[in-house]
């Protein structure tokens, strides 16, 4: 029996989730002479993500469907002025001119906005809404494609599915996942090849700061015009705020793994996962699953085996223990088991 959204996801605090949603039965609606809809995708991901009170941690658009690795921050938006939450609607769905360019917010509909009390509170709430982003991101692209087509219905099938990430073990195991999805339908040989990831974008950021690096001490200041055209920061949350707690506790208790831990670890992974068979992880990559506090033939198996990503909540026994006191249920499964010494326990009481 599917299971209500609101009774999944806690509106009233910090959570990451793993999303996924698929093209109406299943169907290549981007792969082969729709391509260009995968970037359709990636840029609405980008855009929104600038509005809402989310932060991307990790996606991959596939041929059909995609990945999102996403923390929610509903806290955030009460910190947003009545101004704010109205200027950022209207980015959403801005006016646009004969050509189609969208145009700023009118000033007297803002001030209109601003001060109705039950529109603000009703705003407020969508922008800090993993349904809301998905609805509007997912209506955009179907409407899109479906003038690309010249044909109207259904482009997406049905609900997306959504699945909570309790610990950080869960977080980056399912970053790792998502990212890793290329490479495991072999649609790519390793991460870096593989297109509309954040895996590829991670590592296109870290050559591009790693090149300005070098030019500034070659050239010392004379460099800063060349530094200037590198690329910008990536819109992607960075490693250390990839955890699923609060911005204020992230900066007291930060991802233990640094960015280029990760990204050998995926590319790790992805040698093992490519192969078709299992493999050794190299003897300097374990201290980094332990610090995660996670078995190694776990997580190889969960990188292998996409299906244990499933259910609605990953995490260890205690935190799963924790969910099912506030979802109101004796007990949920993690079929992805990562942790060392974790198993299925005893039902919360």
């Amino acid at each position: 029996m599917t299971t209500a959204r609101s009774h999944l996801i806690d509106q009233s605090r910090t959570g990451c989730y793993h999303v996924v949603s698929r093209c109406v039965r299943r169907g290549y609606l981007c792969g082969d002479q729709w391509e260009h809809r995968r970037e359709w995708i990636e840029r609405a991901i980008c855009d929104q993500a600038a509005i809402f009170a989310v932060e991307i941690l990790a996606y991959a658009v596939m041929s059909n469907h995609f990945h999102l690795v996403m923390k929610v921050k509903p806290e955030i938006v009460q910190g947003w002025s009545a101004r704010e939450v109205a200027e950022r609607w209207c980015l959403l769905f801005p006016l646009k001119d004969r050509d189609g360019v969208p145009l700023p917010p009118d000033p007297r509909f803002l001030d209109a906005k601003t001060a109705d009390d039950a529109w603000i509170a009703e705003r407020r709430s969508r922008l800090g809404s993993l349904s809301w982003f998905m609805k509007l991101m997912k209506e955009r692209i179907a409407r899109r494609a479906n003038v690309d087509d010249g044909c109207t219905g259904h482009f997406w099938e049905g609900r997306f599915t959504s699945v909570a990430l309790l610990d950080q073990a869960a977080v980056i195991a399912c970053m790792a996942y998502v990212d890793l999805n290329p490479v495991r339908a072999a649609m790519a040989d390793r991460p870096e090849t593989s297109e509309r990831t954040s895996v590829r974008e991670r590592i296109e950021h870290r050559q591009a700061m790693r090149a300005r690096d070098q030019l500034a001490k070659a050239e010392g200041d004379g460099s800063s015009a060349i530094v200037s055209t590198l690329p910008p920061t990536p819109w992607l949350a960075p490693l250390r705020a990839c955890v699923s707690w609060s911005d204020e506790t992230a900066r007291l208790c930060p991802c233990p793994i640094s960015s280029d831990d990760y990204l050998e670890l995926v590319d790790q992974t992805g040698r093992i996962v490519r192969k078709g068979k299992r493999g050794a992880i190299p003897s300097h990559l374990a201290p980094i699953l332990e610090r995660l506090d996670v078995d190694l033939e776990r997580w190889l198996a969960a990188m292998a085996n996409g299906g244990r990503f499933g259910g609605s909540a990953i995490g260890c026994a205690w935190a799963r223990a924790k969910e099912a006191v506030r979802r109101g249920v004796k007990w949920i499964v993690d079929r992805t088991l990562l942790h060392r010494d974790d198993g299925e326990g005893m039902p919360a009481t």
